[in-house]
């Protein structure tokens, strides 16, 4: 009877791989192994998955233990969406490091755009440094004075693939690698702000990041506006709001439109405001952004790592109020993103 039972059980298992490998040749079975990768992008302080919204495309790239490619492919975001944000990967079982870069939506008019070191022909993750493309200053400096294409990056290290029947799913949650910096000046008591009198640099060293999004190199980039406007709005009068007057108060605005590569901490980006006004020229303001764009986490972020914010809070508006000489007033303090700070050490005048 043991015999039997034993002689049975053989039966069922050769039974059962010969109806696999049919299934699998026959196209008609689970037992291959599917691998698909998963993206998203929460990382933001919406908390709320943004890449249908943002990301145009996508760019994947997967390396064996030893730091050859083993595969890479690229489709349109449009193709991923209706696919739930994944993509397939043709790999065979094994372990790997799998990068993803990706573009987003940007300006029609955004010029800078990034470039892979290995370009077409990527071969190990070095050939996926990601580079700005700047444009060289007569001095030799490196400039960005137009938009930039949005940039996002994510990785898993050590992904393994088994050699296992069925559909195994990896998922990576991307990081956004771009900034919108708008910086806004007023004057204390409403006059018109000349936007001809005022210049405005960031300077970073963050033109190109690794397979790790970490920036590569220390050569100076110089973020200029893509834009310089000028805006009004009425307010109303102080003065008049406690007797119900409906009298208002002008307020003219010059508003400067930047964009930069990731804010990493660690370096020391600074933004410079400049007044060129013909016998008045000074530096109205000089300011350490990662100190300064730290200072507005508040309580409800507090949990977050500083550079997790960085990465997170991507939309940044500083406001200066000027003097009747087109100084900062330094009283007043900076708003940035509607928050007041009064810090004063940092300003050179």
């Amino acid at each position: 009877m043991k015999q039997f039972l034993h002689l049975l059980i053989s039966l069922i298992i050769i039974s059962g791989l010969t109806a696999c490998q049919d299934a699998v040749f026959d196209s008609e079975g689970d037992c291959s192994s599917t691998y698909r990768l998963h993206l998203s992008y929460t990382r933001n302080l919406q908390w709320a998955d943004a890449f249908p919204a943002e990301v145009t495309n996508v760019g994947v790239y997967a390396f064996n233990t030893d730091g050859s490619l083993a595969w890479a492919g690229s489709q349109s975001a449009d193709r991923l969406h209706d696919n739930g944000n994944c993509i397939d990967l043709p790999l065979d079982p094994g372990t790997y490091d799998i990068i993803v870069w990706c573009g987003g939506k940007s300006l029609e008019s955004a010029a800078h755009s990034w470039t892979l070191d290995g370009g077409e022909n990527i071969a190990t993750k070095a050939h996926l440094n990601c580079r700005l493309a700047t444009t060289v200053a007569n001095d030799g400096s490196r400039i960005a004075d137009s938009d930039i294409h949005r940039l996002y990056h994510g990785s898993i290290d050590r992904a393994v693939m088994p050699d296992e029947p069925g559909t195994h799913n990896y998922d990576i949650d991307l990081t956004k690698d771009t900034n919108f910096i708008r910086v806004v000046l007023q004057h204390a008591d409403g006059e018109p702000v000349n936007p001809q009198w005022f210049t405005f640099a960031i300077t970073d060293t963050n033109g190109a990041l690794d397979h790790t999004n970490s920036t590569s190199e220390a050569v100076p980039v110089t973020y200029r506006p893509w834009a310089i406007t000028t805006a009004e709005t009425e307010l109303p009068d102080p003065d008049n709001v406690a007797t119900g007057s409906r009298a208002t108060t002008q307020i003219s605005s010059v508003i400067a439109d930047m964009t930069t590569s990731r804010l990493v901490k660690g370096n020391r980006p600074t933004i410079e405001i400049q007044c060129t006004e013909p016998g008045n020229e000074h530096l109205v303001a000089r300011l350490d952004l990662i100190s300064y764009f730290l200072m507005i986490k508040g309580s409800a972020n507090r949990h977050i790592e500083d550079q997790d914010f960085l990465d997170r809070q991507d939309d940044y508006t500083m406001m200066l109020i000027l003097d009747n000489n087109n100084r900062w007033n330094l009283k007043l303090g900076l708003y940035i993103n509607s928050w007041r700070i009064v810090k004063q050490d940092a300003v050179l005048q």
